[in-house]
């Protein structure tokens, strides 16, 4: 019983142990270019705008992948030392989703006005 009342003392009264809770999210940041091929923000293809190599015969830009440069010390590393914060994150994100979204909007767009369009027909004659 006094071990039970220990455990329970001691759940009610421990503070949270987090890692990592002081260093930046890269998805913070300002270089942190989203991948249009998810929804969401956690995919291993986002990129850093920081970090990149540039094709001398078509200007072509390739950016480092972001977990890639957060463990290269000699890029932005695991303390994010090139971390710059976005103010506007929620205006990033919403971004994201609208051009992320934007090929669905038109493809429903689409099959309604041929829908309609049918409807329309059909009644018409």
């Amino acid at each position: 019983m006094i071990l039970f009342l220990y455990l329970l003392f001691s759940l009610v009264n421990s503070e949270k142990i987090i890692k990592n809770i002081n260093i930046p999210s890269c998805k913070n940041c300002i270089h942190f270019q989203p991948s249009i091929y998810n929804k969401d923000f956690t995919s291993s293809l986002n990129r850093c705008i920081k970090f990149g190599n540039k094709n001398i015969i078509s200007d072509e830009i390739s950016y480092d992948f972001a977990d890639l440069c957060r463990n290269d010390e000699l890029k932005c590393g695991y303390e994010g030392k090139y971390f710059e914060e976005e103010k506007n994150i929620n205006l990033k994100i919403l971004k994201h989703s609208l051009l992320t979204n934007l090929p669905n909007f038109f493809i429903i767009t689409l099959f309604s006005f041929i829908i309609i369009s049918q409807i329309y027909l059909t009644k018409s004659n």
